[in-house]
């Protein structure tokens, strides 16, 4: 035989074996690793040290100790720090980035008349202390966990209680709940709080990924396993900022993170399941059941009318199918289910699928007699009408929680395949991690509690001791990231060796180490990065040399300039044009979409509204954190701004700049629509004289006084704009006016103002904050 023969002959035996084997677990425990001394020495394993803050030359700058560890860097590299931004430039700067929000006219004027040395930080305090700081920086967590209100893959199917975990991050976030109880109430509430149902909504930080669910077509074992790899992964990256992900598969191609360590990780959740736990009181239940019962009542004569109006069609359907049925098809019918043998049974099951009437054969047998195809589209809107005058249903938890005490066996999967079990784990967090840490800081067991395996909430322990070296880095480099544009380290999800280096490690760790100080207290380390002086310098400072030297800007000796957000635009446009509706809290709001959007819906069912918006149109102008977050469906602002898609976890969004967002600002239904606003806001709120309205123009959306140049310029194009639409209104076109306007005014130079609040709104000013 040749003998490239027979190493085919060799490979397919060998591939027969490793089959036969393939769902049969290793007898033995999974081999220990080890580390090499480079492993063990990568920065991010290091224990956790204050340093202190080093002595530097320039001491009058200096503002708190963040500054000693940034100036010490300049001065290294013989840099200069920029000056102090211009009062206006601080206000908007530090509201955004604490809030969300545009400071109000009223604010920026009560900030500059504010002489106090320290009226700065009396801003920052009133701006923490405001119930939009929870709001602001519960994105940027939801961004982590990757929240939606929908499945998200085809069917895309509702979550109608995520909600509840979205407003209790933003309740944890406003009350400044320590970031160690944060932590621990996502990964194991219920087991920390058993019976609080604000513990068990936390847990739903577990459940906010996406989840394939149709009935059926999917083997358990793989959905629990995809259930698992997406809980795993998160935890691995949000907490830890490490790529545990990369090692489910195969040994991390990069990291000291084996394969064996991310199934000892994923061990922690073996006995958790999706579940939703019913909260409401029983007076709350039995209300629903009561509305409930009332509506089917309703709607029975209604559903009795349309199933009549349904079955001569129906029946049409079914005899055109049997028809077409292959006398070996119609026999094996004819057989008892009980007496088929597999071939039959196999058969039968196709002949059940071609015989089944959908309703999309049913709308279009019924549509060719339009008596019939109206009637049937009065019934469904009639019922639909009613259907949704019932109560949303009793409030539940969307839960991850252990249903009972004992926990499956995890095992290694090879090559990352559910049915190819390798050999066994126990639960344990990551050996590198461990290392850093003494011998005895987890154990290899975990006992098992009277109600759930107290796995999730040994997990929490060991993340949030205050030796560990990950947890507060991880988190003190996420708040800088946001304040300042940039981490400390630019990955902040990736602190292993493919990720960068911190550019100030002993600051990363000092502000680490404070946070564990303050016990666990987000807001004192917000409050101690914005009174910076680092943070308070300006962002338009030129300097070439240094520009050449550290084009990224890595060393700080400037402000980065940002611009807004996705969710921060909407919300700023929403705030100028004096719409914004605070209300805080709720399932998620259903605004007006693009037809074109709405159509790339998908639905099995045959439905009457595919997206049936909120009824209330002052719940339109909420916040965009309460906006209903369909996985499947884009909002166009959030797409052009890059929003992130919440199909994996976001730690750091992408800051594009491409066409299609001045295309959005300038001609979207929603844009205009705020121009047409924000111009009746100028009317109501100034005296009616175009120099007031322009000034008021520029303090509203700007925070600023215009300069006399701009006043011109605003004058010329108002004349030169007005005189545009007169002759567009004789060609007969409708002029787009603002929401507000004084008896009398020309409605060519309305429609002038809607188009200068337009370019107000497309400048640059205002969509960076500086």
């Amino acid at each position: 035989m040749p003998r490239a023969s027979l190493a085919l002959v060799v490979f397919c035996l060998a591939s027969i074996a490793l089959a036969g084997e393939a769902d049969k677990p290793d007898a033995g425990p999974a081999p220990p690793e080890t580390f090499t001394e480079e492993q063990r020495e990568h920065w991010a394993y290091q224990p956790l040290q204050r340093p202190e803050p080093p002595q530097i030359k320039e001491g009058a700058w200096v503002r708190n100790p963040i500054d000693h560890f940034i100036l010490d860097g300049l001065e290294a590299m013989g840099f200069s720090h920029a000056p102090e931004a211009d009062r206006v430039a601080l206000i908007r700067r530090v509201t955004f980035d604490l809030t969300g929000l545009p400071p109000s006219p009223q604010e920026v004027e009560a900030f500059l008349e504010d002489r106090r040395p320290d009226a700065y930080e009396r801003l920052v305090d009133r701006l923490l202390d405001s119930p939009c700081y929870g709001e602001r920086w519960a994105q940027h967590w939801l961004d982590l966990a990757h929240y939606a209100d929908s499945n998200g893959f085809e069917l895309d199917a509702e979550r109608p209680d995520a909600w509840r975990y979205r407003d209790w991050v933003v309740k944890a976030l406003n009350e400044d709940m320590p970031y160690d109880r944060f932590v621990a109430l996502q990964l194991a509430g219920d087991e920390i709080e058993p019976g609080d149902p604000e513990a068990l909504i936390a847990t739903g930080f577990g459940r906010c990924g996406p989840r394939e669910v149709v009935g059926g077509n999917i083997d358990p074992v793989v959905r629990r396993q995809s259930e698992l790899t997406e809980v795993t992964g998160t935890v691995g990256s949000v907490f830890l900022g490490l790529t545990v992900g990369c090692a489910r598969c195969h040994d991390h191609k990069f990291d000291a993170l084996p394969t064996t360590d991310y199934y000892r990780l994923q061990a922690f959740f073996a006995a958790a399941h999706f579940v939703e736990v019913p909260i409401a009181s029983k007076a709350e239940e039995d209300a629903y059941r009561a509305a409930k019962k009332e509506v089917e009542a309703q709607v029975a004569p209604l559903k009795k009318r349309l199933a009549e109006l349904e079955a001569p069609y129906r029946k049409a359907l079914t005899e055109t199918k049997q028809a077409r049925l292959t006398p070996a098809e119609r026999a094996v019918l004819a057989i008892p289910e009980k007496e088929r043998t597999p071939a039959q049974k196999k058969l039968a099951a196709g002949v059940k699928v071609a015989l089944k009437i959908t309703w999309e054969e049913v709308a279009a047998a019924v549509s060719a007699n339009p008596d019939d195809f109206n009637e049937r589209e009065r019934l469904k809107r009639a019922i639909y009408e009613i259907e949704r005058t019932l109560p949303r249903p009793p409030a539940k938890a969307m839960a991850l929680i252990d249903e009972k005490p004992e926990a499956p066996d995890t095992f290694v999967f090879r090559r990352g395949d559910p049915k190819n079990p390798g050999p066994k784990v126990a639960p344990r967090p990551p050996g590198i991690v461990l290392a850093s840490q003494p011998n005895d800081a987890f154990p290899e067991s975990i006992p098992a509690g009277e109600k759930t395996t107290r796995r999730r909430s040994a997990l929490a322990r060991w993340l949030t001791r205050p030796d560990h070296p990950l947890t507060a880095r991880v988190i003190v480099n996420r708040l800088w990231q946001h304040h300042f544009g940039r981490g400390i380290v630019a990955t902040p999800s990736d602190f292993g060796v493919r990720g960068e280096a911190p550019s100030h490690s002993e600051l990363l760790d000092w502000l680490a180490s404070e946070l564990i100080a303050q016990n666990w207290r987000l807001k004192p380390i917000h409050r101690l990065m914005v009174t910076s002086a680092t943070y308070r310098q300006s962002s338009s400072h030129k300097n070439a040399q240094q520009a050449a030297d550290d084009p990224d800007n890595t060393l700080l000796w400037r402000m980065n300039r940002r611009r807004m957000e996705a969710e921060s635009l909407r919300d700023a446009l929403l705030a100028v044009s004096g719409e914004l509706n605070l209300k805080m809290g709720g399932p998620g709001v259903l605004v007006p979409i693009e037809k074109e959007v709405e159509a790339l819906i998908f639905t099995e069912a045959e439905v009457v509204d595919l997206w049936p918006e909120t009824p209330d149109p002052r719940e339109h102008a909420r916040r965009s954190l309460y906006l209903f977050r369909k996985r499947n469906v884009r909002y166009p602002l959030f797409d052009a701004f890059d929003a992130p898609d919440t199909q994996t976890a976001c730690a750091h969004r992408s800051e594009s700049t491409h066409a299609l967002q001045a295309l959005v600002l300038l001609n979207s239904d929603f844009a205009i629509g705020r121009a047409k606003a924000l111009a009746g806001r100028l009317y109501r709120e100034s005296s009616g004289r175009t120099e007031a309205q322009i000034r008021r123009a520029y303090r509203v959306v700007l925070a600023r006084d215009p300069r006399p140049p701009e006043v011109e310029q605003a004058r010329r194009f108002l004349k030169a704009q007005a005189a545009l639409l007169r002759e567009k209104a004789t060609r007969g076109e409708p002029l787009a006016q603002p929401s507000f306007t004084p008896t009398g005014t020309d409605p060519a130079e309305a429609a002038a103002w809607v188009d200068l609040a337009l370019a107000m709104l497309n400048r640059n000013e205002f969509i960076y904050i500086p």
